[in-house]
Parts: structure tokens; C-alpha cells; sequence
């Protein structure tokens, strides 16, 4: 099989095989997005099986064989389209379940319920080291439902620390141990500082601090040397959510995180978009 290479252009991917080079365009927000193919070693009219398979939003292999890693959603929705072949059909392996064209949407990043997001702790911006600290801001429009939101943990313990979302409340928690609560108010940007006694929770003029046991330092400071050490968005593997949300931002440490470059992410995520209340997104995949 013949493993194509990409290459970023705006929010395009360009994909290059031995046979076909294509070149993908977008003009801007809401405006006509071009799609060009060109044959550069012969005519595909003499190959064995002369016909063209296009796929919109995902790939025609699995996103395993890439070379490079690539999570093959599309962050869009079709509003028409226009086949200069009439004879041309789509298949009947597609998915019709696509994004709804006509919800109103917003920039941001939307977590449905049951999606998630896992960033590796060595792959993002470092803590400070005299004296240890870590920072992580989210800048929260939109929230619906139960389940967790953030947890920095291993996947075989996404508990060691982690913020739920809970009746219109953010609740933080270590470990097994009692948590505390924060009133959320949507807009604000919602801050965690971590140093080596205490977790701070603040959301404008709300703080709320939970203290460190003594023995937490040493899990504190091996979860960033942990080959497996995350950082976990959204739904836990395994377990059941109804928490949905929407970021306008992410940063560690006052440096913004690429959703695009998480280490695995729901492809039912929207990454560059949110609908204007989280209901409206519920029910639509793309």
C-alpha cells in the first residue's frame, strides 16, 4: 500500500502519493473551500480499475498507516455540493450522521458528551522548578451535564487529580481524599496554580485552596517524569459522562495548547468551533 505524505497549508492538508498530488484551499469563515487533485504519472484512465474515491472529514485506510500523526475529522459541515459527474455516488460505507449545517456556532473548541482529550505531560509546556509550579487556565463558555472536565494523571489512574463539572459547580479533587467546590461562572477564565503543598482554584473573585498531603509532593514531581504522565480532557476511558463544554482557550504554564496536536482526541470533538449552547451540539457528530 502506498503511505501518503502531508503537509499543513492554513487548515488544509496537502496529501502526496507516487500517483496523485492534491492541493486543498480555504478562502476564510463561511466561504467556498477548494479541493484540487492532479494526476502526475499518466492517465487514470489506463489503470486496471479507473476509479476515484474522495472522502470528506476522514481518510480511505486507517490513520494508523500515516507516516505522521493525524487525527482525520473534519471540523466543518457540507452545505452543498456540486459533482461535475453526475454519475458519481457516494458509498454506502459513509457516515450520514454529519454536523448539523444550520446550528450557529462560535470560535472555540466543544466537547460533546463522552469525548475526550489526552495531551502528554512531556509534550506540553514544563513546570517551574525553583520553586515547583504549574498553571493551567481554561477559558470556559459553555457547560452542560455531569463528568469530568480536567485530570492530570496516568491512564491506568486518571484520579490523581482531577476537576469535575457538577450541577453548575466545578469540583476539585485529589485522589480518594475530600474535594472542594467553586461556583462556575461561564466567561471567566477558570485557573489552577499547583505547587508542592497546595492546588489553587479561582475563577475572577472566587478562590478556593485545597492542601497537599506531605506524601503528594513525591506523586506531584514522578507524574511529569512518568512515561505515561497526561493530561486528560473531557470523559474518563470507561466511564460514562454527560458533561459537555466549550474552551475558548487552553493554556499550561500562559502558553496556548493546539487541539490539534493532542496526543489522541474523540473525533467527535469540535476543535475550531462551538454551537451557541451546548445542547444544539448534543446530537451531531462529523
Amino acid at each position: 500500500m502506498v503511505i501518503p505524505t502531508q503537509g499543513m497549508t492554513g487548515l488544509c492538508w496537502d496529501f502526496g502519493m507516487a500517483d496523485l498530488r492534491s492541493k486543498c484551499t480555504i478562502a476564510g469563515h463561511s466561504l467556498q473551500w477548494v479541493l484540487h487533485l492532479r494526476q502526475v504519472s499518466g492517465p487514470l484512465v489506463k489503470k486496471p480499475e479507473p476509479i476515484m474515491r474522495i472522502a470528506l472529514g476522514g481518510l480511505l485506510f486507517p490513520a494508523s498507516d500515516l507516516r505522521l500523526p493525524l487525527v482525520p475529522a473534519l471540523d466543518a459541515c457540507l452545505r452543498r455540493d456540486n459533482w461535475l459527474d453526475p454519475q458519481a455516488q457516494i458509498s454506502v460505507s459513509a457516515s450520514t450522521n454529519l454536523r448539523n449545517c444550520t446550528i450557529e456556532s462560535q470560535p472555540g473548541i466543544f466537547f460533546p458528551p463522552g469525548t475526550r482529550a489526552e495531551f502528554s505531560l512531556q509534550d506540553i509546556p514544563q513546570p517551574n522548578v525553583e520553586p515547583w509550579a504549574f498553571s493551567l487556565d481554561l477559558g470556559l463558555q459553555l457547560a452542560a451535564g455531569s463528568g469530568p472536565l480536567l485530570a492530570l494523571g496516568t491512564p491506568e489512574n486518571t484520579s490523581w487529580f482531577s476537576l469535575h463539572l457538577q450541577d453548575q459547580k466545578v469540583v476539585l479533587s485529589h485522589g480518594s481524599g475530600p474535594g472542594l467546590d467553586l461556583p462556575l461562572v461561564l466567561g471567566l477564565p477558570l485557573q489552577l496554580k499547583l505547587d508542592v503543598s497546595r492546588v489553587l482554584l479561582s475563577q475572577g473573585p472566587n478562590k478556593k485552596i485545597l492542601a497537599l498531603p506531605p506524601e503528594g509532593l513525591g506523586s506531584l514531581l514522578n507524574l511529569w517524569t512518568h512515561p505515561q504522565g497526561r493530561l486528560f480532557l473531557g470523559a474518563f476511558p470507561g466511564e460514562a459522562s454527560s458533561a459537555s463544554f466549550c474552551l475558548d482557550g487552553l493554556w499550561a504554564q500562559d502558553q496556548r495548547l493546539d487541539m490539534d496536536r493532542a496526543l489522541s482526541r474523540s473525533q467527535d470533538i469540535w476543535t475550531h468551533s462551538c454551537p451557541q449552547s451546548p445542547g444544539n451540539g448534543t446530537n451531531t457528530t462529523h
